[in-house]
């Protein structure tokens, strides 16, 4: 390339247009490169990706951009279109080839087609690398193969940098695969590409990361196993320093109380001498209100000591809180007996999916998680459990239940999370709950509209197993989907303190590695196979 970068920021500014400032002065520049870009839901990382493709200016400062640069929203994809290649933002070039290559090319087909001659091969390689058939009809595509499209288009396009906003969004492992597979060949053949991303797996592959954090970006020189490891060294130095700050207080607490002890002693002894008339009378009649002077000052002293020792433990406790997010659910009464059975099937035949019946039990507090490539049925089968449809044949039965759907249809979004609850629960206890939760009184008071994503999941979470008679089975369905980083990691830990049986369906490796999974359902030769982890 003729530059050094394909884009670069200077002195930018991102105010949105309640007056919130998003970014303050940012220099960045993106090259042949991959980089992934993190941050809390809400911080504007999809604001930033715009703003450097062009879609929106910002408030402040300029954008140089010699490349080519195309950004690609979250569940991208035309519901209306009439063919895979307009679901994919094709259809204009490949149809410009098809005119030039019979004769009846107009006269801005050039410009469409750019230097992408090789398209109509490229697009037929890339649908069947995807397991992708150019005959099926745009309206019979999952959400998966929407994004899959756009990401073919995206791969296909005649850009230098690419700005890809969550890819990783409903693809199962194999189009996950396939999406780095894209990745790699665009950085080999000199490009770059900005992912936005709270995927773990794909933020392993980047050459650096960019957080937004304070107005600004903070810079990791590599992929997401370098930020985790940073995180957790970040983590024991605030834990480190929050004990440290713990041990002057209470060293000074013991410190100002032998110090108070002196004092009294030395009042009794003066108040001794008193009664003795060993002293001078001009002296005795100055002791008390000496004594009282200086009582009086370091009752102050001591009051100005513990303010200052209590604020360096709570300045050590919030810094170690917000890199240390684990909240838990409330102490339930859930018990359920090694032998008692959570989940069984008998000739079981879900509505969509495998033909074969399936015969299968577990028992106790069993774990589960059920993964397979897009379409396969997985929440079609949650829905099965959860007594939402009927199955096509055979029977299930097992522990009552709850399913968190992957919208929380449950959750009204002009009513604020405490509202939710029901007026018979104990106030009290149930903001202590919330709180256990990660939600202080500043957020159960708000619209759940307002909440983040991992917020409205957690109270959700709640909302689902604080009724009568409480489930003992929790089912959630792509639970991870467009929560951020740090939210993913909330609802591990908060899924960790699970009690009860547990039903998850989601393509999020990681994420399910952390919930202490005792079973797996793997799609394999049209079979849902069981078998322990």
């Amino acid at each position: 390339m003729a530059h050094p970068y394909f884009a670069a920021l200077h002195g930018v500014d991102i105010i949105l247009p309640d007056g919130r400032i998003l970014f303050s002065n940012l220099h960045e520049a993106f090259g042949a490169e991959t980089v992934g870009l993190i941050g809390h839901n809400g911080s504007g990382k999809s604001t930033l990706g715009r703003v450097l493709a062009g879609d929106i200016l910002p408030s402040a400062g300029r954008i140089e951009r010699p490349g080519r640069i195309r950004y690609l929203e979250q569940q991208a994809g035309a519901t209306s279109a009439c063919s895979l290649a307009e679901v994919a933002g094709l259809d204009a070039p490949l149809a410009a080839l098809r005119r030039l290559a019979t004769g009846d090319a107009r006269d801005d087909d050039v410009d469409v087609i750019g230097d992408r001659w090789d398209l109509e091969s490229r697009w037929e390689a890339m649908l069947d690398g995807a397991g992708l058939d150019a005959r099926l009809a745009p309206q019979a595509l999952s959400g998966g193969q929407h994004t899959l499209l756009a990401l073919i288009g995206a791969f296909c396009s005649d850009a230098d940098l690419l700005v890809l906003d969550e890819p990783g969004n409903h693809l199962d492992a194999g189009n996950r695969a396939f999406l780095l597979d894209q990745m790699r060949a665009w950085r080999q053949a000199g490009r770059g590409l900005l992912l936005i991303s709270h995927d773990r797996d794909l933020l392993e592959h980047v050459e650096r990361t960019l957080e937004v954090h304070a107005g600004g970006l903070r810079r990791y020189g590599g992929g997401w196993s370098l930020v985790a490891e940073q995180r957790d060294a970040e983590l024991a130095a605030a834990g480190a320093r929050l004990e440290r700050a713990r041990t002057e207080r209470r060293q000074g607490e013991q410190k100002m109380r032998d110090q108070a002890e002196r004092a009294a002693r030395k009042s009794a002894r003066g108040a001794r001498a008193k009664a003795d008339g060993g002293l001078p009378k001009i002296v005795l009649n100055a002791l008390p209100q000496r004594a009282e002077q200086t009582d009086g000052a370091r009752a102050e002293r001591h009051a100005r000591e513990r303010l200052a020792l209590q604020d360096d433990v709570a300045s050590a406790f919030a810094t170690f809180d917000a890199l240390h997010q684990q909240p838990v659910f409330p102490q339930l009464d859930i018990a359920i007996p090694s032998g008692q059975t959570a989940l069984a099937f008998e000739a079981l035949v879900a509505r969509h999916g495998p033909r074969q019946p399936l015969d299968w039990r577990v028992q106790g507090a069993a774990r589960i998680a059920i993964a397979g490539p897009n379409g396969c049925g997985k929440s079609t089968l949650l829905r099965t459990i959860a007594g939402e449809i009927a199955p096509a044949s055979g029977t299930l039965h097992g522990l009552p239940g709850v399913l968190l759907d992957q919208h929380l249809a449950m959750l009204d979004p002009a009513r604020s999370l405490l509202d939710h609850f029901p007026s018979s629960h104990d106030a009290g206890r149930l903001r202590q709950m919330l709180a256990l939760a990660g939600l202080g009184p500043g957020r159960i008071l708000r619209r759940s509209e307002e909440l983040s994503g991992g917020e409205r999941m957690r109270g959700a979470l709640l909302l689902a197993v604080l009724r009568e008679p409480t489930p003992k089975l929790l089912m959630l369905d792509e639970p991870t989907n467009h929560l951020d980083l740090a939210s993913v990691e909330a609802l591990q830990a908060m899924l960790g303190s699970w009690p009860g049986a547990l039903v998850v369906v989601s393509h999020d490796g990681r994420f399910l590695e952390k919930l202490a999974l005792t079973h797996r359902f793997d799609w394999a030769q049209d079979l849902w196979l069981a078998r322990e982890s």
